[in-house]
């Protein structure tokens, strides 16, 4: 934990060394992964320049009705809110 030293160049641990060595490359296709990151990082890129562009189309969506009115808000009374979802709906 409070190594200040990197061990992985000393002759007393090249073995440790080499099996942790070994290990990632059982584990692991550095190639293959590396090919992968490029690859996404390029498809990131071109959809980046794509969006900018073009036009800004807001991906957020906002409903036709009013939505701070549909459901319970800290202001209001959320048995007038339920009352307003009841099927069949509540004599008034």
């Amino acid at each position: 934990p409070e190594e200040k030293v990197n061990l992985a160049g000393d002759p007393a641990h090249a073995d440790l060394a080499k099996s942790f060595a070994d290990e990632v490359a059982e584990r692991w296709n550095s190639e293959a992964i590396r090919q992968d990151v490029i690859g996404t990082q390029k498809q990131r890129r071109a959809v980046h320049a794509a969006m900018e562009a073009g036009a800004l189309t807001s991906w957020d969506y906002n409903p036709p009705r009013d939505a701070s009115q549909e459901y319970v808000r800290n202001h209001m009374d959320w048995t007038v809110a339920a009352a307003k979802t009841r099927f069949p709906p509540l004599p008034e």
